[in-house]
Protein backbone atom coordinates (compact mmCIF):
# COMPACT_ATOMS: atom_id res chain seq x y z
CA UNK A 1 0.00 0.00 0.00
CA UNK A 2 3.10 2.45 -0.21
CA UNK A 3 1.46 4.58 -2.56
CA UNK A 4 -2.14 4.16 -1.76
CA UNK A 5 -3.96 7.56 -1.05
CA UNK A 6 -6.07 6.75 2.11
CA UNK A 7 -8.88 9.16 3.19
CA UNK A 8 -11.25 9.55 6.77
CA UNK A 9 -14.21 12.04 6.71
CA UNK A 10 -13.03 14.53 9.69
CA UNK A 11 -15.65 14.96 11.79
CA UNK A 12 -16.78 18.67 12.81
CA UNK A 13 -15.90 18.71 16.38
CA UNK A 14 -12.55 17.36 15.66
CA UNK A 15 -11.53 19.86 12.62
CA UNK A 16 -10.36 22.87 15.12
CA UNK A 17 -7.96 20.06 17.18
CA UNK A 18 -6.46 18.72 13.82
CA UNK A 19 -5.88 22.20 12.56
CA UNK A 20 -4.06 23.58 16.03
CA UNK A 21 -2.15 20.33 16.41
CA UNK A 22 -3.99 19.51 19.33
CA UNK A 23 -5.69 16.13 17.31
CA UNK A 24 -1.94 14.24 15.80
CA UNK A 25 -3.30 10.69 15.13
CA UNK A 26 -6.00 9.15 12.77
CA UNK A 27 -7.31 6.53 13.88
CA UNK A 28 -10.90 3.98 12.91
CA UNK A 29 -12.60 3.43 9.80
CA UNK A 30 -10.44 4.58 7.06
CA UNK A 31 -11.11 3.65 3.13
CA UNK A 32 -8.83 4.00 -0.21
CA UNK A 33 -8.85 7.74 -2.41
CA UNK A 34 -9.31 5.21 -5.46
CA UNK A 35 -12.53 3.38 -3.82
CA UNK A 36 -14.12 6.92 -3.27
CA UNK A 37 -13.75 8.26 -6.93
CA UNK A 38 -17.52 8.34 -7.20
CA UNK A 39 -18.27 9.95 -3.87
CA UNK A 40 -18.35 13.35 -5.10
CA UNK A 41 -20.57 15.33 -2.67
CA UNK A 42 -21.16 15.35 1.32
CA UNK A 43 -23.93 13.48 0.48
CA UNK A 44 -22.50 10.78 -1.48
CA UNK A 45 -19.75 10.69 1.20
CA UNK A 46 -22.40 10.36 4.10
CA UNK A 47 -24.19 7.68 2.20
CA UNK A 48 -21.21 5.77 0.55
CA UNK A 49 -19.07 6.12 4.00
CA UNK A 50 -21.41 5.15 6.66
CA UNK A 51 -21.77 8.16 8.34
CA UNK A 52 -25.52 8.00 9.78
CA UNK A 53 -23.84 5.77 12.70
CA UNK A 54 -25.40 6.18 15.95
CA UNK A 55 -24.20 9.36 17.78
CA UNK A 56 -22.65 11.28 14.36
CA UNK A 57 -22.64 14.60 14.08
CA UNK A 58 -23.60 14.48 10.11
CA UNK A 59 -26.74 14.33 8.59
CA UNK A 60 -27.58 13.12 4.40
CA UNK A 61 -28.46 17.10 4.18
CA UNK A 62 -24.67 18.24 5.44
CA UNK A 63 -23.34 21.09 2.96
CA UNK A 64 -19.52 20.60 3.48
CA UNK A 65 -17.61 18.01 4.84
CA UNK A 66 -13.64 18.01 5.60
CA UNK A 67 -11.64 14.77 4.39
CA UNK A 68 -8.16 13.86 5.44
CA UNK A 69 -6.32 12.58 2.93
CA UNK A 70 -2.70 11.04 2.92
CA UNK A 71 -0.47 8.60 1.52
CA UNK A 72 -0.23 5.01 3.18
CA UNK A 73 3.00 4.05 4.59
CA UNK A 74 4.76 0.45 4.53
CA UNK A 75 4.61 0.67 8.69
CA UNK A 76 0.65 1.67 8.73
CA UNK A 77 -1.48 -1.06 10.03
CA UNK A 78 -4.96 -1.40 8.12
CA UNK A 79 -6.84 -4.09 9.06
CA UNK A 80 -10.42 -5.18 6.59
CA UNK A 81 -12.42 -5.40 9.29
CA UNK A 82 -14.44 -8.52 9.21
CA UNK A 83 -17.66 -9.91 11.43
CA UNK A 84 -17.67 -13.85 12.71
CA UNK A 85 -20.15 -14.48 9.48
CA UNK A 86 -16.94 -13.78 7.21
CA UNK A 87 -14.39 -15.83 9.25
CA UNK A 88 -13.45 -12.38 11.25
CA UNK A 89 -13.55 -11.89 15.06
CA UNK A 90 -14.91 -7.79 14.20
CA UNK A 91 -17.81 -6.44 15.65
CA UNK A 92 -19.49 -3.62 15.79
CA UNK A 93 -22.92 -2.02 15.80
CA UNK A 94 -24.63 -0.59 12.73
CA UNK A 95 -24.35 0.43 9.51
CA UNK A 96 -21.24 -1.76 10.05
CA UNK A 97 -21.44 -4.61 7.70
CA UNK A 98 -18.39 -6.80 8.82
CA UNK A 99 -18.32 -7.84 4.92
CA UNK A 100 -15.66 -6.02 4.29
CA UNK A 101 -17.45 -2.64 2.46
CA UNK A 102 -19.77 -0.03 4.02
CA UNK A 103 -23.38 -1.08 4.18
CA UNK A 104 -23.87 1.66 1.31
CA UNK A 105 -26.53 0.12 -1.14
CA UNK A 106 -25.61 2.62 -3.77
CA UNK A 107 -21.48 2.38 -3.85
CA UNK A 108 -19.46 -0.70 -2.80
CA UNK A 109 -16.85 0.62 -0.91
CA UNK A 110 -14.09 -1.54 0.56
CA UNK A 111 -13.73 -0.42 4.07
CA UNK A 112 -10.47 -0.93 6.33
CA UNK A 113 -9.20 0.10 10.19
CA UNK A 114 -6.61 1.56 11.45
CA UNK A 115 -5.59 1.62 15.20
CA UNK A 116 -4.26 5.44 16.18
CA UNK A 117 -0.93 6.40 14.15
CA UNK A 118 0.67 9.58 13.70
CA UNK A 119 -0.61 12.15 10.69
CA UNK A 120 2.30 11.00 8.27
CA UNK A 121 4.08 14.90 6.60
CA UNK A 122 2.38 15.83 3.01
CA UNK A 123 -1.43 15.07 4.43
CA UNK A 124 -4.08 17.04 3.56
CA UNK A 125 -7.11 18.20 4.35
CA UNK A 126 -9.86 19.18 1.65
CA UNK A 127 -13.23 21.04 1.77
CA UNK A 128 -16.02 18.95 -0.09
CA UNK A 129 -19.76 20.83 -1.12
CA UNK A 130 -21.71 19.99 -3.67
CA UNK A 131 -19.86 21.96 -6.03
CA UNK A 132 -16.99 19.95 -5.76
CA UNK A 133 -13.42 19.67 -3.99
CA UNK A 134 -11.14 22.23 -2.76
CA UNK A 135 -7.60 22.19 -1.07
CA UNK A 136 -7.99 23.25 2.57
CA UNK A 137 -5.51 22.73 4.47
CA UNK A 138 -1.79 20.40 4.09
CA UNK A 139 0.69 19.28 7.21
CA UNK A 140 4.14 19.86 7.13
CA UNK A 141 5.00 16.71 9.55
CA UNK A 142 4.95 19.34 12.58
CA UNK A 143 1.98 21.79 11.15
CA UNK A 144 -0.80 22.11 9.22
CA UNK A 145 -1.03 25.21 6.51
CA UNK A 146 -3.92 26.83 5.26
CA UNK A 147 -4.10 25.96 1.42
CA UNK A 148 -3.25 29.06 -0.72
Amino acid sequence: MSRTQMQKVVPPRLLVPYLSGKRTVISGYVYRVQDCERLTTPRDLYFGLDLSFDGSELTADVPELYVLRWHARDVDTYVVPYGPHMGGDWSDVAPFAGNGFTSSAQHAVPQFHTVPMPIPAGAEIVHVTASGERPFASYDGLTWRQAA
